[in-house]
């Protein structure tokens, strides 16, 4: 009997990670479409034991420590070749897989078990009389074989605990991305692709909880990166994250004290479904310290990251505005948003020396200008051509260089902001284009776009 190639099951040995283990599923299916349906069995078993034992060295390479014990239990099995303690070592293999090692959940575990108790039909036909033959179905066999890859692998050897305590490691690393965009690609490839629920439920705890615990100080400099993480699991797995998130943020916050409180601002800016998860005591409470705060604590704890919560924002103005030029261009630069472009803007505008231009061009303009729309190109422009201590500074084409780049989206219709401003300082040096202070950069930027 032959059977036809099956599609979904195609795709999801191309998702198999590990090597060899890849291979022997593929000699299961190939059993399979051949009509060797016992064999395939055996061959699909084969492979689950393969993928466990791979994932153990895997983990155990990361520092897991009971991935550690067990691999050195099997090894020592097998360097003195002690068949028995082996063969233990697979009865218990699945069991070992769900408790210890946490690489399968008990729904998986009882669906790769009935897998094991078939193969075992299928290895010792002599157990059970000729009539009782044990005479495997082809759905039964697709059956298997879909589940083994489901279950255990098509999945990285990141669940459980070790998952978790390997995204803290991450998160610590000093290779971990910096920007919004690099985090998010790079917790959805990790962490997220492909990954179990419980696994994503567990991650979402450990993200929003971090900060707020004794003992995690490490961690709680790094609420802006959790914060991002969060936000990619929020739209990347929006049912767990609601089902997980809602009811423990309602909970969870009401027990934080004033002294770490204000780190909740990094994460409701990021995600602001948060900002409605709170209870009402625990938004008066973290408007009353925002009100309080000295601005040594804005700037630690990124209270102006919640300014897209329009209930905060009228607070957060207020208590921007109370504070001097100095300390303005300061939380400026530690909390870049749409909010604080027009102060961005004006700070900037009053440059009194070339030196000072500079400066708040590198730590307020450039900072700000993702957040730039057409008109406040034009704005940026006029305060340039406004302040000779700007225009004719030698660091402002590198900063309007960068302002460029950064306001790509809007050059439609930023562009005759641009060209006026190109054209104007031409103007102001003899109508030569090729001089410094005409902005020849930005020209050749204009005519390339």
């Amino acid at each position: 009997m032959s059977i036809q190639a099956v599609t979904d099951i195609d795709i999801l040995a191309l998702a198999v990670r590990d090597r060899e283990s890849r291979r022997l599923i593929e000699e299961a299916i190939t059993a399979y479409r051949g009509g060797a349906l016992r064999s395939a069995i055996m061959s699909v078993w084969i492979a689950v034991v393969h993928d466990i034992f791979s994932k153990a060295r895997e983990l155990a390479g990361q520092g897991d420590g009971a991935s550690i014990a067990f691999v050195e239990r099997l090894d020592k099995a097998i360097e003195h070749k002690n068949i028995t303690q082996m063969q233990g070592l697979e009865r218990e293999l699945l069991e070992t897989a769900k408790s210890d090692l946490q690489l399968v959940t008990p729904h998986e575990h009882e669906t790769l078990r009935r897998i094991q108790e078939d193969r075992h039909l299928c290895a010792h036909p002599a157990f059970i009389t000729e009539d009782e033959l044990f005479q495997p179905s082809p759905d039964l066999v697709r059956s298997h074989l879909v589940h083994a890859l489901q279950c255990l692998l098509i999945h990285a050897p990141l669940q459980g605990k070790s998952a978790l305590n390997r995204f803290k490691s991450d998160v610590l690393s000093p290779s971990f991305p910096s920007t919004e965009e690099g985090i998010k690609t790079f917790v959805s490839a990790k962490y997220l692709n492909r990954s179990k629920d419980a696994l994503v439920a567990n991650l979402i705890k450990v993200l929003i909880k971090a900060p707020f615990l004794e003992g995690e100080e490490e961690l709680l400099k790094k609420k802006r990166q959790l914060a991002w993480s969060l936000s990619e699991v929020a739209a990347r797995k929006t049912r767990i994250f609601e089902e997980i998130a809602r009811p423990f943020v309602s909970q969870f916050f009401d027990g934080v004290g004033d002294d770490r409180l204000l780190n909740i601002c990094a994460f409701i800016g990021a995600e602001q479904q948060l900002w409605g998860w709170l209870t009402d005591p625990v938004k008066l409470r973290l408007v009353r310290l925002i009100e309080q705060c000295a601005i040594e604590d804005l700037k630690e704890h990124l209270v102006f990251d919640a300014f897209s919560i329009p209930e905060l924002a009228d607070t957060l103005l207020a208590k921007f505005t109370s504070f001097d030029t100095t300390e303005r261009a300061q939380l400026l630069s530690d909390s870049p948003c749409r909010e604080f472009v027009p102060f961005g803007i004006e700070i900037y505008s009053s440059a009194g020396s070339y030196r000072e231009s500079e400066r708040l061009g590198q730590t307020v303009v450039i900072p700000l200008a993702p957040h730039f729309e057409a008109n406040d190109v034009g704005l940026l422009l006029d305060a340039v051509l406004g302040n000779s201590q700007i225009s004719y500074a030698s660091g402002t084409s590198d900063v309007l260089d960068e302002v460029f780049e950064l306001t790509s989206a809007v050059l439609p219709t930023a562009r005759d902001h641009w060209q006026r401003f190109v054209d104007e300082m031409t103007a102001q040096h003899g109508g030569k284009p090729d001089t410094p202070y005409s902005y020849p950069s930005i020209r050749a930027k204009l005519d390339a776009a």
